[in-house]
C-alpha cells in the first residue's frame, strides 16, 4: 500500500470515532468518508446510496455527476444482489467479483464499481466508484478496495446507529437512515449537462448556505417543489420537518399556517410555522394567497413572530418559507420583502440538452417496472426532443411510463408516442395494431382522474402531469363533457 492509500485508509479509519461522537449527524459521517476517498488517485465519480425508512434508494453523498439511471438500476436490485463487489456496464448485466476481486471484465468496459453496505448479514445500501487507484492498476485491486470501504461505510453506520439509540433527538435521523434525496427526485436537476442546469446547481448550492425565505418562480411541472425539498435537504434544516401548503386557497388556510387557539366550535392547536419549527414550509401558488395571509406571512418574515387564530399574543419561530409562482412572481407586498432570495427555475425548453438524460432516467424507472429493456429508435428520440414540453418534466415523466407501458418490444418508435405531441409531418400514417386497447386505457385515466376531483379539469390535469390544453383535447377526444358543461379554456396549471 503506497502512502496515498495508508493516508486515506487512515482517514476513513477516523471517521468510525466521528460516527461514535455523531457530532454532525449521520450525513456527516458519510461525507467525512466519502471525502476520504475522493484523495485517491483514481475516482472521478463516487456514491453512497441508502434505503429510506420505505426501502426507495436514497443518495447520502456523491462526488461528480454519477451516471444515476445506472446507479439506481444497482440500487433497486440490491435486495437480490450477492453480497461481494461488482463490475457496473452500460448495456449489459453486472459481473460479480470472485473472492480475490479477479473479474474477467476489461477496465474499459467498467462503467462503475458496486460494493454493498451489508449490517447484520443484510444489505441496506451500495458505494458507487467509477475508479478507485487508477488505471494503471489492476481492476482486481479496485474492487478489493471498494469492498473494504463500503465494509467500513457500514461499520460506521452501526457505530452511528448505536450512538443514536440514546439520544432522543437523532433517533428519527437513523430511523432506517432518514432519507437525504431520494434519486427519484434529485435526477431533476442532475440528469444533463446544459448551460442553464449548471446555473442552477450552482444556484441552489449557495441557496442550501443561507437561511433566507426562498421565492422559487417558473412554469407549471418544472421542479420547483422538487428544488425547495433539494435546498432543504442540503441546508443545516434537513433533518428537520419540510411540510407544504398545496392549496393556497384552501378554507381555513389561517388557522393551518398560523395555527388557532381554542374556543366553543374548534379544538385549536399549532400550525404549520410551529409544527416545522427549525425547518421549512413551501407554499404552491403564493400569487394565489389572499391579502390577509400574505399580509401575516410578510410580518412573520420581517419580525420572526406571529399570532394564533383568536388571540393577540406573539409567538416566535424557525421555519424557513418557500414560495412558489409562475413567471410573473407573487404580490407586490410580498416581492417587496427585504431579504427574500429569487430563483429562477428554467423550463425544458430552455434545457433542451437535458432531454436525452431525463429521458433515459424515466424510461429506466420504465424499465425495472416492465421488467424489459427499453430505448428509443434515434426519429422518436428526435421527435421527442423537438417537443416543447408545455407541462415541463413532469410531463415528460408521465409520457416516458405510458411509452414504457404501451410498447410491444424494446424499442420505442414513432408510432408509439402520443399524437398530440408529434410535429404534424411526424405522426405516421398507420396507428399501432393496439392502439384501440390504448386510448380505452387513456380514456380510462381521464375518466378516473376527474372523478377523483370532482370534475375540476385543473385539478386532474395536474395530478396527471398534463396542462388544461392537453387535458381539455383529452376530453373533447372521447367526449368526455358532461351536459351543460364546457371544457376549459387552453392554459396550463403550475406544479
Amino acid at each position: 500500500m503506497d502512502a496515498v492509500s495508508y493516508s486515506v485508509l487512515s482517514r476513513c479509519l477516523d471517521c468510525l470515532t466521528l460516527a461514535r461522537d455523531l457530532a454532525g449527524g449521520l450525513d456527516a459521517v458519510v461525507e467525512c468518508l466519502l471525502a476520504a476517498v475522493a484523495e485517491l488517485p483514481g475516482p472521478r465519480q463516487l456514491a453512497v446510496v441508502l434505503g429510506d425508512e420505505d426501502g426507495r434508494p436514497c443518495i447520502r453523498a456523491s462526488r461528480g455527476h454519477p451516471d444515476l439511471g445506472l446507479i439506481l438500476s444497482a440500487a433497486l436490485s440490491r435486495e437480490t444482489a450477492p453480497l461481494g463487489p461488482r463490475v457496473l456496464r452500460q448495456g449489459a448485466d453486472p459481473v460479480l467479483a470472485g473472492p480475490d476481486g479477479s473479474v474477467d471484465v476489461d477496465r474499459s468496459e467498467a462503467a462503475m464499481l458496486a460494493a454493498p453496505i451489508v449490517i447484520d448479514g443484510a444489505v441496506v445500501g451500495s458505494f458507487f466508484a467509477d475508479a478507485l487507484l487508477g488505471p494503471d492498476v489492476p481492476l482486481a485491486e479496485d474492487l478489493r478496495l471498494a469492498g473494504l470501504v463500503a465494509g467500513l461505510i457500514g461499520r460506521a453506520m452501526s457505530v452511528a446507529a448505536e450512538s443514536l439509540s440514546s439520544r432522543s433527538e437523532m433517533v428519527r435521523e437513523v430511523a432506517f437512515l432518514r432519507s437525504k434525496v431520494s434519486l427519484r427526485y434529485r435526477h431533476v436537476f442532475s440528469s444533463g449537462a446544459s448551460p442553464a442546469l449548471e446555473v442552477l446547481r450552482a444556484e441552489t448550492e449557495r441557496a442550501a448556505l443561507v437561511d433566507a425565505p426562498m421565492l422559487l418562480v417558473g412554469e407549471g411541472g418544472s421542479g420547483r417543489g422538487v428544488l425547495a425539498r433539494l435546498i432543504h435537504e442540503l441546508s443545516p434544516r434537513g433533518t428537520r420537518p419540510f411540510l407544504l401548503v398545496a392549496d393556497p386557497v384552501e378554507p381555513g388556510l389561517a388557522a393551518r399556517l398560523f395555527g388557532a387557539t381554542a374556543n366553543g366550535n374548534t379544538l385549536g392547536g399549532p400550525g404549520l410555522l410551529e409544527e416545522a419549527d427549525g425547518g421549512s414550509v413551501l407554499i404552491a401558488d403564493a400569487h394565489l394567497l389572499a391579502p390577509d395571509i400574505v399580509s401575516r406571512l410578510v410580518q412573520y418574515l420581517r419580525t420572526g413572530t406571529f399570532t394564533r387564530q383568536g388571540t393577540d399574543r406573539e409567538r416566535r419561530a424557525d421555519t424557513r418559507l418557500f414560495f412558489k409562482t409562475p413567471p410573473q412572481g407573487p404580490s407586490p407586498e410580498l416581492a417587496a420583502v427585504r431579504g427574500l432570495r429569487r430563483l429562477v427555475v428554467p423550463s425544458l425548453r430552455e434545457r433542451r440538452e437535458d432531454i436525452p438524460a431525463l429521458l433515459e432516467f424515466f424510461l429506466g424507472v420504465g424499465e425495472q417496472r416492465a421488467g424489459r429493456r427499453l430505448g428509443l429508435t434515434h426519429k422518436a428520440l428526435k421527435a421527442l426532443e423537438a417537443y416543447d414540453w408545455p407541462g415541463n418534466i413532469r410531463e415528460m415523466e408521465t409520457v416516458a411510463a405510458r411509452l414504457a407501458l404501451a410498447a410491444t418490444g424494446e424499442r420505442i418508435d414513432i408510432a408509439d408516442i402520443p399524437p398530440e405531441i408529434l410535429a404534424e409531418g411526424e405522426r405516421p400514417s398507420v396507428l399501432p395494431e393496439d392502439a384501440a386497447e390504448l386510448r380505452d386505457m387513456e380514456r380510462q385515466q381521464v375518466v378516473s382522474a376527474l372523478e377523483r376531483h370532482g370534475w375540476v379539469q385543473s385539478r386532474a390535469a395536474r395530478e396527471l402531469g398534463l396542462t388544461l390544453r392537453q387535458i381539455g383535447y383529452r376530453i373533447r377526444k372521447y367526449g368526455l363533457a358532461r351536459d351543460g358543461e364546457d371544457v376549459e379554456p387552453d392554459g396550463d396549471i403550475q406544479d
